[in-house]
C-alpha cells in the first residue's frame, strides 16, 4: 500500500503485548477440559503463547479472511513468527481450500515443516489444518426478515422504485472491497446499454473506514460523472449511502433488488450474499459474485460470477441479471438457498469444535 513505511517495531512490539494480555486472561479463567478458540488475524501470535503456558489445553484457531500465497506472505518481515503463532494450535481454520492450500505451502517454505494428509508436523505435534465454510443463522435472518416493518418497508421501496431496475449493494468503502471497480463497471454498462439508463438505479451502501477519505473521492468521481451523464430530474442512476442503514431497511432493499453486486477485489465468505439470498424467496433475484470472495466456491453455478477487475464482465453481468427469465432465476436461486442451508453458522462451529477434539485426542494418544 502506499501509505506503508516498511518495518514498525512498534507497532509488532503493541500486537505482542497485547496477544500476550489476552494469554494472560484465558491462563486465568481456564479449566482443564476447555476448549480454547481463537479467531481471527489480530490474535494470530495467540495460540503459541497459550500452548507455550497450556501445553495440554484443546487450542484451535480460525482465520476469518483470506490467507495469501507463498510468495506474498513470504514478503513479511515477521513471517515466521505470525506462522508459529498460529501453528501453537491444534487445529488451523481456514476458509476455502485455496487459503487451506497456501497456508500450508507457505509454512512448509517458510518454516520447513513436514506436511500429513490433514495439515503438518510442528515439533513432533500433528495440527491439522482445515477448510470451514462460514455460514450465518438462516433461521435467525428469516425471523427478522418476517417482521412487519420489513414487509412495510419492502411495499414502500415497490412504490418508490416501480418501474426501475434495482440493483443494490453494501460494503465497506476499502480498496479491497472494489466499490470503484463496481462503479465503473456499472458506467461500462449504462454505455453499453442505453435502453436502461433511464430505468437502473444502483444503490450502494458504504460504510465508513480509517481509509475512507482517499478512496471516497476516488468513488465520488466515478458516481458524480454516471450521475452527470445519465441522471435527469426525475432519475438518478446511482444512490449513495455514506453510511449504514438500519437492519430492517437493509433487509427491505435485498428483498426489493433486481440483483445484487459483490466486486470484491479478494475477501472471506461475504456473508452479504447469504443474506441476500434468504431474503429473495419471493423475487429469487440474481447474485452477481467476485470470484474473489470466499463465498464464490460454494456458490459457484448459482451466481454470475465475474472478474471484478474487468468492467466489461460486470456490465454484461449486470445486464445478464436484468434480462434472466423466470426458471433460470428460479433453478439459481434454489441452488444457492440449498448452500445457505447447509453451510450454516452453526454447522460451520460444529464441525471446527469437533475437529479441534478430534485432533487434540489424536495428538495426546500419540
Amino acid at each position: 500500500m502506499p501509505q506503508w513505511h516498511g518495518w514498525e517495531k512498534s507497532a509488532y512490539e503493541a500486537t505482542l503485548a497485547t496477544c500476550r494480555r489476552f494469554a494472560d486472561r484465558v491462563v486465568d479463567t481456564y479449566r482443564e477440559g476447555d476448549i480454547i478458540w481463537v479467531n481471527d488475524y489480530h490474535l494470530m501470535l495467540l495460540p503459541r503463547l497459550l500452548r507455550e503456558r497450556l501445553p495440554s489445553a484443546k487450542i484451535g484457531f480460525f482465520l476469518h479472511i483470506p490467507f495469501p500465497s507463498s510468495e506474498i506472505f513470504r514478503c513479511l518481515h515477521v513471517r515466521k513468527d505470525l506462522l508459529e503463532g498460529m501453528l501453537g494450535a491444534d487445529v488451523v481454520g481456514l476458509q476455502t481450500f485455496a487459503y487451506k492450500r497456501h497456508f500450508v505451502q507457505t509454512a512448509k517454505s517458510v518454516l520447513g515443516l513436514e506436511g500429513t494428509s490433514t495439515g503438518l508436523i510442528v515439533d513432533g505435534r500433528r495440527v491439522v489444518v482445515g477448510q470451514y465454510a462460514m455460514g450465518l443463522d438462516p433461521a435467525g435472518v428469516e425471523e427478522k426478515w418476517s417482521n412487519a416493518s420489513v414487509g412495510e418497508l419492502i411495499d414502500f421501496l415497490g412504490q418508490k422504485y416501480a418501474g426501475k431496475h434495482v440493483l443494490v449493494a453494501r460494503d465497506k468503502l476499502d480498496h479491497v472491497k472494489g466499490v470503484r471497480q463496481k462503479m465503473l463497471g456499472y458506467e461500462e454498462f449504462l454505455v453499453k446499454n442505453p435502453e436502461f439508463a433511464a430505468s437502473t438505479v444502483l444503490i450502494q451502501i458504504a460504510l465508513t473506514t480509517a481509509e475512507h477519505n482517499e478512496l471516497q473521492v476516488q468513488v465520488m468521481d466515478v458516481v458524480n460523472r454516471i450521475n452527470s451523464r445519465f441522471g435527469t430530474i426525475e432519475h438518478q442512476p446511482v444512490v449513495f449511502f455514506h453510511n449504514d442503514i438500519p437492519y430492517n431497511h437493509y433487509l427491505a432493499l435485498l428483498s426489493t433488488a433486481d440483483a445484487m453486486l459483490i466486486t470484491s477485489l479478494r475477501d472471506g465468505m461475504n456473508l452479504t450474499s447469504h443474506e441476500y439470498v434468504i431474503c429473495q424467496r419471493d423475487k429469487k433475484s440474481p447474485l452477481i459474485l467476485s470470484e474473489f470472495v470466499g463465498t464464490y466456491g460454494t456458490f459457484n453455478g448459482g451466481a454470475l460470477g465475474i472478474n471484478p477487475m474487468d468492467t466489461r464482465a460486470i456490465a454484461q453481468a449486470i445486464r445478464e441479471a436484468l434480462v434472466m427469465g423466470d426458471q433460470e432465476k428460479q433453478d439459481r436461486w434454489n441452488f444457492l438457498h440449498r448452500q445457505v442451508l447447509s453451510n450454516s453458522a452453526t454447522s460451520f462451529v460444529s464441525s471446527l469444535i469437533a475437529d479441534i477434539e478430534r485432533a487434540h485426542a489424536e495428538a495426546t494418544a500419540a
